[in-house]
């Protein structure tokens, strides 16, 4: 088996790294925990537990969180907190540590995902769905509590956070690549607003928004949604796919593309060859003058040679190069920032 040369495994680390807090955040987890801990403290002793055997909240796990002053709202699923606040279903099957696969299956409640997503309004769950909800969490807690012997919400924010990271890595793998591009794009525009040149941004649903630069690195953030980014001498820089970066003049012309091609095997470098030259030609044919730029996870000695032959990237990168520091990624737009010309020659 060929050596994975050692760019393509330090990129996969770092892209790890950044899908990981990039979803953890996307999907609410460092705001969920607070959220039910604030209407714990708010609301948490009003709540009623007389029913909490009929619930599957057994005297021992009761007990112990008694013994370490934990209120029972953050442990155990009560069944009007369920109905009222339905996505925090999520949260309650994070600290159980189940997937959802799992509750789904040991519940047989199937629309799990729609409720944590919050496509089920609140007030609307029926009681048997709520029912066997309540009893299938609570059972399982009450187990983990017991065994435990002593909680403190600490260890059950990190319960969530150990379900959340099991979660998202079973949906790395497939996601390299999108992450590859995210993390290039937030760069550019994160650097774009540095230099004071974004005026306004164009979101994934049309919507265009006025922004200063503290809002533009907040778009950064969630790059995603963000479609064009405006610029303060007219050009415009377009998100979008084949290429992944499109660069506008003030009148409209092509004046640079970016192809970014992230993954862990590099045989499959040359699969995704075909599509990026045809991208990089087909703009190259109606813009000669066009810089056509290549952002790849590694550069193998056969890949370079067609990149060679066929004569059609200008410029290329390793991403790990543009990633490894704030100079780096400094340098890297500076270079599109030249190409649009925001910065003349002389200028670093």
């Amino acid at each position: 088996m060929p050596r994975v040369p050692e760019s393509v495994v330090k990129e996969s680390y770092q892209l790890k790294s950044t899908f990981f807090y990039n979803r953890l955040r996307a999907d609410g987890y460092f705001q969920m925990f607070l959220q039910v801990q604030n209407l714990s403290r708010i609301e948490g002793a009003k709540l009623k537990w007389d029913k909490k055997a009929d619930w599957k909240i057994s005297e021992e796990a009761w007990k112990v969180l008694e013994d370490n002053s934990i209120d029972p709202m953050l442990v155990f699923v009560h069944p009007k907190i369920l109905k009222l606040y339905p996505t925090y279903l999520k949260y309650y099957r994070s600290v159980a540590m189940l997937p959802q696969k799992g509750l789904k299956s040991i519940s047989h409640v199937s629309n799990v995902e729609r409720i944590e997503a919050g496509n089920v309004e609140a007030g609307t769950l029926s009681n048997e769905t709520v029912d066997k909800l309540v009893k299938c969490l609570n059972e399982v807690m009450s187990l983990v509590i017991t065994l435990a012997t002593d909680i403190s919400e600490k260890e059950l924010e990190g319960m969530m956070y150990a379900t959340a990271g099991t979660n998202i890595d079973g949906s790395w793998r497939n996601s390299i690549g999108a992450e590859g591009e995210r993390v290039i794009r937030s760069i550019i525009l994160r650097e774009l607003a540095y230099h004071h040149e974004v005026t306004s941004i164009t979101d994934r649903q049309n919507n265009t928004l006025e922004v200063d630069d503290k809002a533009a690195v907040e778009h950064a953030k969630n790059v995603d949604n963000v479609k064009t980014i405006n610029l303060s001498n007219g050009y415009s820089v377009l998100f979008a796919s084949e290429p992944d970066v499109t660069m506008f003049d003030d009148e409209g012309a092509i004046v640079g593309i970016i192809e970014i091609k992230s993954g862990l095997d590099p045989a499959g470098a040359l699969e995704r060859l075909g599509a990026m030259f045809k991208s990089f030609d087909n703009t190259l044919a109606e813009y000669p003058n066009a810089v056509t730029i290549l952002v790849a996870s590694c550069i193998t000695d056969e890949v370079e040679s067609r990149l060679g032959a066929a004569m059609s990237v200008r410029q290329k990168y390793i991403t790990t190069e543009i990633t490894s520091s704030e100079k780096s990624q400094r340098m890297f737009v500076n270079r599109l920032r030249k190409i649009m010309q925001l910065i003349n020659e002389k200028r670093k």
